[in-house]
């Protein structure tokens, strides 16, 4: 059997100087997989316990084993595998336990690619909005609004009005008061006339 060490080497220069038990399955996964494309009897080999690596399907492979169907050979393709995973191309004695440790083919990697759960846009959450006054609501209040302050400017302007007829009244009462008050106690005149010449008197004062 030809060996592959250089496509191990190949798959194996994708990763870094460790891995873990679950990418050296994917690397062994990924070889079986490429070898499969031109010999279907190249897979890997089941091992549902002990050391294993997990597929992201969810099945446990031995994570260095590559397994040739038709002849049941083994091949160990890492050294140290689960840290400095040293590339080789070694055969293994087989398990001879077909029941726990089958042989599995290698199909394409890219199905083990989660289905992402779709993207749903963020939004805020809608909240309901209260139902508010219309613009006819509106304006019929602002027309309420002007009435009302028409009517207060009209009741100022009275207001103004009979404050100015009280000053009036009262301004005349006391004219009227004063002219009473000087009339009892007399007003001094005096007259010129060509014929008579200056007379002085008095208009009103105590009864005589």
């Amino acid at each position: 059997m030809q060996s592959q060490i250089e496509l191990v080497r190949e798959v194996r220069a994708k990763y870094g100087p460790l891995m873990t038990d679950e990418q050296c399955g994917l690397l062994t996964y990924e070889v079986a997989y490429r070898l499969a494309q031109t010999d279907p009897a190249w897979g890997v080999s089941a091992k549902p316990n002990g050391k294993a690596s997990t597929l992201p399907n969810g099945t446990r492979i031995a994570h260095d084993i590559l397994h040739y169907r038709t002849t049941n050979t083994l091949i160990d393709i890492l050294q140290a595998a689960g840290a400095e995973s040293l590339p080789q191309w070694a055969e293994v004695p087989y398990h001879g336990d077909p029941a726990g440790r089958p042989w599995l083919p290698a199909v394409d990697p890219a199905t083990f690619r989660q289905a992402q759960p779709p993207v749903v846009p963020w939004s805020l959450p809608s909240v309901p909005v209260p139902a508010g006054p219309t613009m006819t609501d509106v304006l019929m209040r602002l027309d309420t609004l002007a009435n009302a302050i028409n009517v207060i400017a009209d009741r100022l302007s009275i207001l103004d009005a009979l404050t100015d007829i009280q000053h009036q009244t009262v301004q005349t009462q006391a004219t009227v008061a004063w002219l009473d008050q000087s009339l009892r106690s007399g007003v001094p005149v005096t007259l010129r006339a060509k014929l008579i010449g200056q007379v002085t008197g008095t208009i009103g004062g105590p009864a005589k």
